[in-house]
Order: C-alpha cells, then structure tokens, then sequence
C-alpha cells in the first residue's frame, strides 16, 4: 500500500477492512518503506478510518515494520483516526506499555508534526489527558511548536472548556506520545517505586526485571519499592531468591521493599517466611501498605546509604554540555527568561538560594550518572505554570511538576545523544521534601556543579555519578 504524504509532514497509510494476522504482513511492503524513507517525513502513522476490525497480532506486524522505518530515519511512528474503543483496545493489548504514539486524528497530528505555522501566542490548544505526565509532554511539545497550551487537569474541567470549541484552533484529547514522551512503565507515588507483576514468577523475573533500572532508583535515593503482586498467581523458589537477593542489596542503600497483594492460600507458606527474613514486607492492599508506621516513616524520604562512592567517567563528562543545553532549552522557554551562566566547577554539591526545591533523575547505558536540578519555589513556579495549567503555591503539586520537567529534559537529552551515538535509559525522577534531604543523598560526592541565573532567582544543575 503506497503511503500519502501530507504537507511534507506526515507519512500515513489507511488500510481498510480487517487489521489481523493473516492481512497485517501485506500492508507495508519494502517498496512502501523505502518510498517513505526518500520523503524525509519526521512522522509516519497508519490511519484506523477505514478498519472495521483488528486484533494485536495484526498491530503488532504493522508496529514491526513502522519501527524499522523509525530506526533508519528516526521518524515517529503510531496510529490516528481511531474511535474510542480502538484507542482503549490498544493499551488493553499492550497492559499499558505503549512504546508508540496515538493521535486521535489526523490534523491532531499535524500539530505535533509541526506542519502549520501559528501565531505565537494567539492560538490556544485545549489539553486534556488523565496521565499527568502525558499532559505535561503533550504541552510542552505544542508550545514549542508555537502555541498557547490550555491544559486542564480534571475531566470535568475538561468537559467545561470543550464547550467554548471557538476559544480553540484545535483540541488534544485522547492522544499518547509514545517515544517522544520516554514513558517509563513503573510508576512512582512520592518516595516510593511501584513495579507491577503478572502470571506465575518463576526465575523468568530475572529476565523481566530490569535490575540496572533499579539500581539507578536507588542512586536516585529511592528508598520504597512495593510489588504489586494482584495479578500473581503465586511464585515458587527461583523467584523467592531473586526477591531476598533484591532485598539484601537494597538494605545497603537504606531501602525497603514490600509485596503487595499476593494471594498467600497459594503461595508456600516457606517461601513467605523466606522473603519475611531477607527483610521483605508483605501486605494486603496498597492502603495497608502507605499507612503502615515503617512505610509512613520512610515516605518523607531521607539519604540513600551508598554502598561505595563513584567518580564520574570522562565519557560521562563529555556529554556534559548536551544535558546542560537540554535542560536549559527547556527552563528557557518555559519561563521566557534568559539564562545567565555564571560558573562550572567539580565540587561537592553547594546550594545557593532560600525556598530552594530539587528533583533528580538517573541515567544509565553506554553512560551512567544522575542529574539533578535545583531551584527556587518562585522559580519552579515560573517553570511550571504550563505543566499544572495554573500557577500554584501548593508545594506538593509544584513538587510534582518539577519530577514531570526533569523526566522531561531527560526524555530531551536521550534524544539528543542519540543522534550522536550514545543510547541511554533513564529512572523515574525523585523529587527532594527538603533541600537537606539532597544533600544528604549527595553527601562525600564529587560531582560538576553549573551554576546559572534567571534574572534574580538562582538556578543548579549537578551531575553526579
């Protein structure tokens, strides 16, 4: 199927009828990728208009050939034109872990293809997604783009705003930015990492859990982990060790992990006290779980015990002024100030500033390291008013949107070394209660500090190893 070019933008095709196993491998042919290749087109979507049914089988051959495409021309690749029970369908089929993106049209699409030029400032675009950190992403991308992104947090308020359709040029709704958002699967609910399990764990866990991953969450400072164990059937004695090795590991950092949820009638009573004795807590629900005294005790959060202190590499260092540039790109055009650098020095983390808020996120791959951003309350209000659509004093909803902004810039700098051939993964970005709570996370480390200006309010950036 020859695939349509719209305005140099957006290559798209639209197949019709049936999406399954036995039609999926005929719809993009070698022919139709190296066409799509010679438009040097940034996105490439496949347009549900005129499909009646599909199944995951027959996505998921399609996603196989989009994803080659995206390899060779670092393209975006995903869906559009879908209703709303096509657009459940997909997370229903991939539990949620969506690597692809969804436009719920066409012109939708468009916006984020950049293929209209708008008057900056004067054309508003209504946001509305229930994934916080899809809103945030989804705005900061029409903003760049030239836009005045509206962004509403409830659905009521959501519904409300819809209805001025004519205060709109366009409205973003039921639309996921799959690789250009970085979306990580575990989440995080304050200090604490929720990883969620499925099925029967054997010692497959240990290929499925991404243990580099978790270390950085630590280096991090991270310090509660609780495992979902609702959709587990039960476990037997490989899985039983890996969660005690897991768990003594992690007490050298100061952390805890939990099972949550586990049905305990069909899960040997030996592994349980096995698990009970490498420190592992077992709970019956998530309330349980964040009232507990111990758990309630550590939710504040509080240093990571290191095992041993590291040094950063020069690779690391190298790539330096690409996350510098990419955190301040973003900071700049959120707050419509210019950055001032004032100094870069190798030193033990200094803070300078009052009221001052933090969040750290870790990196990891061909490189390893954390970096942190340090601000001023003020500052951090300024810098994310478009994430929470309103400005704010509230310290938790601030907190909040600083973890969103620096998983954000993240998401920027792995872009960025990926086109100059270094592939990173990145943790979940841990947001800091009190600036001494940093400091004692960073305490005896050596780190670069870069320390800049927005008018009056200081500005830190830190990376650490």
């Amino acid at each position: 199927m020859r695939p349509t070019v719209k305005k140099q933008r957006i290559a798209y095709f639209t197949p019709q009828g049936f999406l399954d196993g036995n039609n999926a491998s005929g719809l993009i042919t070698m022919q139709d990728m190296q066409a799509v290749k010679a438009a040097h087109v940034p996105m490439v979507l496949v347009s549900m208009k005129k499909v009646v049914f599909f199944n995951k089988n027959g996505i998921s051959i399609v996603l196989d050939a989009l994803t080659k495409i995206q390899k060779e021309t670092k393209a975006t690749i995903g869906f559009c034109d879908y209703t709303r029970k096509q657009y459940d369908a997909f997370f229903k089929f991939f539990e949620g872990d969506v690597g692809f993106s969804l436009f719920k049209t066409l012109d939708i699409a468009m916006l984020f293809a950049g293929g209209n030029e708008a008057k900056e400032g004067e054309e508003n675009v209504l946001i509305f997604n229930e994934d916080p950190t899809q809103r945030s992403i989804q705005a900061i991308e029409i903003f760049d783009k030239g836009y005045n992104p509206v962004v509403v947090q409830t659905l009521d308020d959501y519904t409300a705003r819809a209805e001025d359709k004519e205060k709109f040029v366009a409205i973003v709704e039921r639309t996921y930015l799959g690789l250009m958002g970085n979306r990580i699967a575990a989440k995080t609910r304050g200090n604490c990492v929720i990883y969620y399990l499925k099925g029967f764990l054997d010692g497959s866990v240990t290929e499925q859990f991404d243990v580099m991953y978790h270390q950085n969450c630590l280096k991090v400072g991270f310090q509660l982990f609780m495992f979902d164990a609702t959709r587990v059937s039960s476990l037997n004695i490989h899985a039983a060790n890996f969660f005690s090795k897991l768990s003594t590991a992690g007490a050298e950092y100061g952390a805890l992990i939990a099972i949550v949820g586990l049905d305990m009638e069909k899960t040997p009573k030996r592994f349980v006290e096995e698990l009970e004795d490498a420190g592992i807590m077992f709970f019956e629900n998530e309330t349980d779980f964040f009232t507990d005294e111990v758990v309630q005790s550590m939710s504040g959060g509080g240093a990571a015990v290191k095992k041993e202190k590291h040094r950063l590499t020069k690779p690391v260092v190298a790539r330096l002024p690409v996350l510098v540039s990419s955190t301040m790109d973003t900071l700049q055009m959120m707050t419509n100030m210019m950055a001032l650098k004032e100094d870069m020095n190798i030193q033990p983390f200094t803070p300078k500033g009052k009221e001052l808020m933090a969040s750290s996120i870790a990196f990891y791959g061909d490189i390893d390291g954390m970096m942190t951003l340090v601000m001023p309350k003020e500052l951090v209000k300024k810098s994310c008013t478009l994430l929470i659509g309103e400005e704010s004093d509230d310290v938790g909803m601030l907190a909040d949107a600083l973890s969103e902004l620096v998983n954000i810039v993240a998401g920027k700098s792995k872009t960025r070394l990926q086109e100059q051939g270094v592939n990173i993964n990145i943790t979940l970005p841990r947001s800091y209660t009190t600036i001494e709570d940093l400091e004692a996370t960073l305490e005896g480390i050596q780190g670069v500090q870069v320390n800049f200006s927005f008018e009056d309010y200081p500005f830190m950036f830190y990376l650490s190893p």
